[in-house]
């Protein structure tokens, strides 16, 4: 079932673009393109280092393999870390012409008790609404599990976590993570969502994605569904032939094409505002070896309740004219 709203939302972010000065963009737009920066060299990180032990170029190859003790090693998060995520916090949603991020239901963690799945949707090029999320402070109990060779690359690994609680997205590590109680986070589009992304559409890879479901009724879990609207906005993304890329998906390929401002491609295109909508969560409950049937119920269940949340927030994000047009594509 969906738990019963105490009231409408609660609104933890609201960034106002009328009173963000050109400096508090600027700031924005250097974190945005550094985290990208970052995705984009942890991905390239073991041809970085192979290519600089085969050209000689070893103090090249030391910092990397300093990153990576840094970033295995067992450390908590201390001042510097938290300067860091205070500045991600702060300046990040300067770059868009607004950012809000609401709770629907009055349960905003870490007040509420039950244990959580937090479901974001969409995956857009960088996971942009991800990452508000990930260094919101009203999320930072939360683990954030990011896709395994993502986690797995030291520049990535280090910088995750400096600034938020991540996580693999491996079965194992959702396993464990869940059977310790703690509450955790995950785009489960995946790359497939990611390659579907649009500026003009909205869609979702939802239908065959059983997994987290599964798990969740596994250990009782209850799941609320996030969507991101402007998530697709942010970035074009060569479209069709879709057939051969979800293909190449499945085998963890992206196959995405995607630019943003003419002069930096990897920066976010300006004038799109991001609306955040956390919803209610559906409370799950306790089957340890759930039959196809049951996964099939409570994910049948989900996706309604990911479309209401579509239907229901779409005029507040999008304004009344192009909300009554907007619909949400499941894939």
């Amino acid at each position: 079932m969906v738990a019963p709203a105490a009231k409408k939302t609660v609104s933890v972010l609201e960034s106002n673009p009328a009173t963000t000065t050109k400096f508090e963009a600027f700031l924005g737009a250097i974190t945005v393109s550094s985290f990208i920066v970052i995705w984009l060299s942890s991905a390239a990180s073991p041809l970085i280092l192979f290519l600089s032990l085969r050209e000689g170029y070893y103090k090249i190859t030391a910092f990397i393999i300093l990153i990576t003790i840094i970033a295995y090693i067992p450390w908590k998060r201390g001042p510097i870390s938290r300067c860091v995520q205070r500045f991600i916090d702060s300046n990040h949603p300067q770059y868009y012409n607004g950012v809000s991020i609401v709770f629907e239901g009055g349960e905003v963690p870490p007040s509420e008790h039950r244990q959580t799945f937090f479901a974001v949707h969409p995956h857009g090029a960088f996971c942009i609404g991800w990452a508000l999320l990930f260094t919101c402070p009203t999320m930072h109990r939360v683990r954030f599990c990011f896709a395994p060779s993502l986690f797995a690359s030291p520049f990535f690994r280090l910088f995750s976590r400096a600034v938020g609680k991540p996580g693999s997205a491996a079965r194992p590590s959702m396993n464990a993570y869940l059977k310790n109680g703690e509450d955790c986070a995950l785009p489960p589009g995946g790359f497939e969502e990611a390659t579907l992304t649009s500026t003009s559409q909205d869609r979702v890879f939802i239908k065959k994605r059983y997994g987290f479901v599964r798990l969740c009724l596994k250990y009782g879990v209850a799941i609320r569904p996030v969507y991101v609207f402007g998530e697709g906005r942010l970035f074009s993304n060569v479209q069709g032939f879709w057939g051969n890329r979800l293909a190449l998906n499945r085998f963890g390929i992206p196959t995405i094409i995607v630019w943003g401002r003419w002069f930096f491609p990897l920066l976010p295109k300006k004038g799109v505002k991001i609306y955040i909508v956390v919803g209610k969560p559906i409370v799950l409950p306790k089957i340890e070896n759930p039959t196809k049937e049951e996964v099939a119920v409570w994910h049948n269940k989900y996706i309604a309740e990911l479309k209401r949340i579509y239907d229901e927030y779409k005029e507040d994000a999008y304004g009344a004219d192009e909300g009554k047009v907007a619909k949400v594509e499941v894939w």
